[in-house]
């Protein structure tokens, strides 16, 4: 039993629960993720450990905040916390300069062969995550603009008036 066992929405944790053990949904992502890092990598230092893992590590984060966008839009309410927003929005203004860094150096990506394909996915993983939290970064701005909470629409609230 933690102290924070009261701030726990396990009603609205089930990213991708389907076929999977409850609190397992995260597979859904780091599995293929894997499989991507293994079948596609530069060759930096000619480690092939070395190189899945830091691969693995920079796509891995490219959809790590899935599951919390995921869990904004299932919340009823449409709220999210000040200090998770400031924080998801801090987040995602590091994939800004990451993905401004990817567009200088991708080329230095390419493997032994010469193929750039390794830098292009750094460059299509780091703008995939911004275009998932486009939604995000708009709501965000708003809140921040007009000095109120974040509020993200409610997909079940809208399903109802349908």
């Amino acid at each position: 039993m933690s102290p924070f066992n009261s701030t726990y929405q396990g009603d609205l944790d089930k990213f991708g629960e389907m076929n999977v053990p409850r609190g397992m949904g995260a597979v859904y992502l780091a599995a293929p993720v894997a499989i991507l890092a293994i079948l596609v990598h530069p060759n930096l230092n000619n480690d092939f450990f070395s190189d899945v893992a830091w691969t693995y590590a920079m796509y891995l984060e490219s959809v790590a905040l899935v599951p919390q966008l995921f869990m904004f839009q299932k919340q009823t309410s449409g709220v999210v916390e000040l200090l998770t927003a400031h924080f998801v929005a801090a987040l995602g203004f590091g994939r800004v300069m990451e993905f401004m860094f990817w567009i200088y150096s991708y080329h230095e990506l390419a493997t032994s062969a010469g193929s750039k394909l390794p830098g292009y996915l750094a460059l299509f993983s780091q703008f995939m995550q911004l275009v998932l939290m486009l939604d995000f970064f708009w709501y965000y701005y708003l809140a921040v603009k007009n000095a109120t909470p974040l509020m993200l629409p409610s997909h079940s609230a809208a399903m109802g008036m349908v």
